[in-house]
């Protein structure tokens, strides 16, 4: 009998262990290696099966360190993110460990309390707590390719150390006289045990409270860069109608200047794209301005675009929206061609609207040394600015993928045979 309840009990350290590594993988991104995966579950599982007697600090003390060290070499993220879900998560479980091993035996009927000398009927309590813990976190975990900054790690990190104090002090400096009895008569450690857990808990919680208010910071940083952005397109696009429409001042002016100014502004007035720019590549009149305008700018920068358009009707998003699927991409591409010869600098433009859907998609050729491909948890790809200025570059992609997401619709970028192809589309529907 003995020997069943103890691979019972084998069978649920493995559950829970299982179920501790998954609940992690939902705050920071675990390594992909099966043998990765093992070393990780297996300091998982040293967690769950860890005994913390109050009176004897020595288990506390070497485990946490080594799964630190764990989580450090393993899992991806800064230093600061890394450290501090580590000791979040060691010290949550120890909480618990804790609890279970000096005061759930107490609270056990007295046929289990006297068993328990030969089998600790109290760990099976490990199983319920894991996957509370994972349900939790996953119901409310933030999104996987979250961010926060150093300093909010650093301020978590700092706001751990103090439960994690009081766990110090209740195992380490405890001791006792009467033995286990004598750790159960004293139920202010209890309380201050399971103060510790709920400031852990808490503590996790609030990973996912800054991780939602800095993406509503990012996307309003975004709405914001792409509103200026729209704005001065639209002017752009404005001065080009302006100057059409003043195409017979302009001729007036040509007919009043003496002969000497009069080539020099004709020579200004027919290098001026708004000349030669068609308007009407589409339905939708702000696809016409950002295309107008990124053409003008193509044909000073020797670039050939090739478009193959078909949206009849006024596309049904947000016009800052459009403006920044069409130009951030047209920039990337352009950034891209800018660094090959005149002769390879072609971008190839192709966009639909019909049967419920919105799809665009821009090809452009690149160099291999100026691609760096991270691909994320939710199979997006991050790629930095090549731009000097890295602060103030380098929101191009993020802010098309916020604006995919943001309208559930898919995204898509890769690479083959030296040609870059960003492909995404929205649903029409849903707007």
């Amino acid at each position: 009998m003995i020997i069943l309840l103890r691979i019972l009990l084998l069978a649920i350290h493995l559950v829970s262990a299982w179920l501790i590594m998954q609940t992690i993988a939902y705050l920071i991104e675990i390594p992909r290696k099966w043998w990765q995966q093992l070393l990780l579950f297996a300091g998982c599982y040293v967690l769950d099966v860890t005994v913390i007697f109050i009176e004897d600090p020595i288990n506390i003390l070497a485990v946490t360190p080594v799964f630190l060290i764990i989580v450090l070499f393993l899992c991806r993220g800064s230093f600061w993110q890394k450290i501090t879900i580590g000791l979040l998560f060691s010290s949550t479980i120890f909480s618990f460990n804790a609890l279970r091993d000096n005061y759930i035996p107490g609270l056990l009927p007295a046929a289990l309390q006297q068993v328990d000398h030969g089998f600790p009927f109290s760990r099976l309590f490990s199983l319920p707590f894991a996957l509370a813990l994972y349900l939790s976190t996953r119901k409310f975990a933030p999104d996987k390719d979250y961010t926060l900054s150093d300093s909010m790690w650093r301020l978590l990190l700092l706001l751990t150390i103090t439960p994690l104090g009081i766990v110090l002090d209740v195992v380490t400096l405890f001791h006792p006289s009467d033995g286990h009895l004598m750790i159960q008569s004293h139920r202010e450690y209890a309380i201050l045990l399971l103060i510790s857990l709920l400031a852990f808990i808490s503590l996790l919680w609030c990973i996912t409270v800054l991780a939602r208010q800095q993406k509503l910071e990012q996307q309003n940083i975004f709405t914001e860069i792409n509103r200026k952005y729209y704005e001065a397109m639209e002017q752009q696009h404005f001065e080009v109608r302006r100057l059409k429409h003043d195409l017979a001042n302009h001729i007036q002016v040509l007919s009043a200047l003496p002969e000497d100014k009069r080539k020099s502004y004709a020579r200004e007035l027919a290098n001026n794209a708004a000349f030669s720019q068609p308007f009407a590549y589409c339905g939708d009149a702000t696809v016409n301005a950002v295309l107008t305008v990124k053409k003008s700018v193509m044909e000073r920068c020797r670039i050939h675009m090739e478009t193959d358009i078909e949206i009849p009707h006024q596309l049904p998003y947000d016009k800052t929206d459009i403006c920044a699927l069409y130009a951030n991409a047209l920039d990337n591409a352009m950034e891209a061609c800018m660094k090959l010869d005149e002769t390879q600098r072609i971008i190839s433009l192709k966009s639909k609207a019909g049967r419920g859907v919105f799809c665009l998609e821009i090809t452009n050729p690149v160099q291999d040394a100026q691609i760096y491909l991270q691909k994320t948890s939710e199979s997006l790809f991050a790629f930095p600015t090549s731009k000097p200025d890295k602060t103030n570059h380098g929101f191009g992609l993020k802010s098309i993928q916020e604006i995919v997401k943001r309208y559930q619709g898919h995204m898509e970028i890769k690479t083959n045979n030296g040609i870059f192809d960003l492909f995404l589309y929205l649903p029409l529907s849903n707007i």
